[in-house]
């Protein structure tokens, strides 16, 4: 069933994955759309998702004074869901590209190279999308580099700190682990996660803008955050600036993913995710 994991709406936090949430149950409700009036599903809250969230109040919910707010329990919440033709399969894979055809534009503009390009590599990290059901930032929480930043002092725990990778387990435990580094060593911690869209290495914060691990964190909480902190990254970085613009898939694969890349075909999956791209707008 959907759910929201805090309100929508006029004053509240408005987590990308909430917001794109509602904005897809709007979607499927034919009562009060229409494909003339469908909402852009791009997990932004602004004046059109508010109108329809209040026009929804007020037409299926039937408040009297419509506060365009939405509660994960709240009857609005409860309404959306009874009343609209959800799946979560079509979130799922809908929201694995969440930037909008302008950023990706501005992106690609300055990488100079082809949007595509970057959808693939989107596609090909984050194929459950950029952020999780509560709508933080999708993390994979990676044991080796913590052992290697803080010098094994923590290896009696192998799940947190182990000099061979692996061991990840279900995407719904990375946090987890990662809030147990934390209490650690939380510097160290927070650099041993990939992030976002792109899942950059907590580690390479410099390389990505930033000047601290905290802020790089901070931001990657943002559609624009992710988006930056990628071009910034692969600009300091020329083998990878230029493998994406030449499509050279192997390259990118081995200096982005490190050199066992072919274990789980990742020079494939970008090539073919990139194929996929050229044939989607």
């Amino acid at each position: 069933m959907a759910r929201i994991s805090s309100p929508v709406g006029i004053g509240q936090k408005n987590n990308y994955a909430d917001v794109f949430t509602v904005q897809v149950l709007l979607n499927k409700n034919k009562k009060i759309t229409t494909p003339s009036t469908k909402l852009t599903e791009d997990g932004a809250f602004g004046p059109n998702t508010l109108e329809r969230i209040k026009y929804f109040q007020k037409s299926i919910v039937n408040l009297k004074n419509p506060d365009g707010i939405i509660s994960p329990t709240g009857a609005t919440m409860r309404n959306l869901v009874v009343h609209s033709s959800f799946h979560t399969t079509t979130n799922r894979s809908t929201r694995t590209l969440i930037f909008s055809q302008q950023q990706l534009v501005e992106a690609a503009k300055s990488l100079r190279c082809e949007v595509a390009a970057i959808k693939a590599v989107v596609l090909t990290e984050t194929p459950r999308g950029a952020f999780d059901n509560d709508g933080k930032p999708t993390i994979l929480y990676e044991r080796h580099y913590f052992h290697r930043l803080t010098s094994g002092r923590y290896d009696s725990d192998p799940v947190l700190s182990n000099k061979h990778p692996g061991g990840y387990g279900k995407y719904s435990a990375q946090y987890g682990k990662l809030n147990r580094a934390i209490i650690l060593d939380k510097k160290a911690a927070l650099q041993s996660a990939s992030w976002g869209a792109f899942q950059i290495m907590g580690e390479n914060y410099k390389a990505a803008g930033f000047s601290t691990i905290e802020e790089f964190v901070k931001n990657m909480e943002t559609v624009q955050g992710q988006l930056d902190a990628f071009v910034n990254f692969i600009k300091k970085t020329p083998p990878l600036q230029s493998a994406l613009q030449n499509k050279q898939w192997s390259t990118f694969a081995r200096v982005y993913n490190g050199p066992d890349y072919k274990s789980n075909a990742y020079d494939n999956k970008l090539a073919n995710n990139y194929q996929l791209s050229l044939k989607k707008p």
